[in-house]
């Protein structure tokens, strides 16, 4: 079996002129045509080959919370707007349909108070967390909370006001604008994803973009510069990436080693900001 040495980027942003951050995985796979169409499906680099179940669990649990850091920072930015939604010990939902239900029905008043005021439609992406209480596993009790990240003209007080059934406060809203320091976003959407043993439910409005995938380059690394990269000085040094990403600057470079592929490695690489310029996300 032929091998390349395959280059991917997955650039975060409402376009690519105005991407804040990008990651780019460069790894080891198969050249025949069979595996080029396997690849090209791929949000993710090489396919992990364990023989351990629960070893693929965790790998498709990474996989996952690597495709929702990239649609976060894919969609959001320092303008944008992060809710918590609580409920009251009255007010708690009993099942998951109730939950899902009391967030749609908050998207539905945020729409008709942006319509009421002139903005364009919100944009969301929320994640709903709840876990049961198993002595035998011994998990704790979590209730019922969401989680918005709202792209949205109206003011935080607006917002908050819009958590309601049926013009009863349904609990605790709290809205607060996102902080966009190296990686605070990235950070900010692992937490969202803690905790994998706990019920995880996220849901996209239709306006949310996935990342943009530039076509793959299968030539810009061979595999013995990935090696000597891996395993060198270079890997975290700011000063080699910018030359091999100008305008752009390091923040986070990992290697792996896996006895099949060899070793791959992932950026995570935000753009240098331009003087007199505020950074914004988009």
């Amino acid at each position: 079996m032929r091998a390349i040495q395959r280059e991917r980027r997955f650039v975060c942003g409402r376009s690519r002129q105005s991407a804040m951050y990008q990651e780019v995985e460069i790894y080891t796979c198969s050249a025949d045509p069979a595996g080029r169409w396997r690849d090209r499906g791929m949000s993710e680099g090489p396919p992990f080959r364990g023989k351990n179940p629960e070893t693929w669990e965790k790998h498709n649990a990474a996989a996952a919370r690597k495709f929702f850091v990239r649609l976060v920072n894919t969609n959001f930015g320092q303008d944008d707007l992060h809710t918590t939604l609580t409920y009251a010990d009255e007010t708690l939902p009993g099942d998951d349909r109730q939950a899902e239900r009391d967030v749609s029905n908050f998207l539905r008043h945020l729409r008709a108070e942006c319509k009421k005021q002139g903005f364009d439609p919100p944009e969301a992406i929320i994640v709903t967390e709840h876990q049961d209480e198993d002595h035998a596993q011994g998990k704790k009790a979590v209730r019922y909370h969401h989680h918005v990240l709202l792209r949205c003209d109206l003011g935080r007080d607006d917002v908050e006001r819009c958590w309601h059934r049926k013009g009863e406060s349904l609990g605790f809203a709290n809205c607060d604008r996102l902080k966009l320091d190296k990686s605070s976003l990235e950070a900010l959407a692992s937490y969202l994803m803690k905790s994998p043993n706990r019920k995880h439910r996220w849901r996209r409005t239709r306006g949310i973009r996935d990342p943009i995938r530039p076509r793959p380059n299968d030539s810009r690394y061979t595999r013995r510069a990935i090696q000597r990269i891996a395993t060198g000085p270079d890997l975290h040094s700011p000063e080699f990436w910018a030359r091999k990403y100008p305008g752009w600057e390091l923040n986070e470079a990992e290697a792996n080693y896996n006895d099949f592929w060899g070793w791959s490695i992932t950026l995570k690489l935000r753009r240098r900001p331009e003087r007199g310029k505020d950074g914004r996300g988009h």
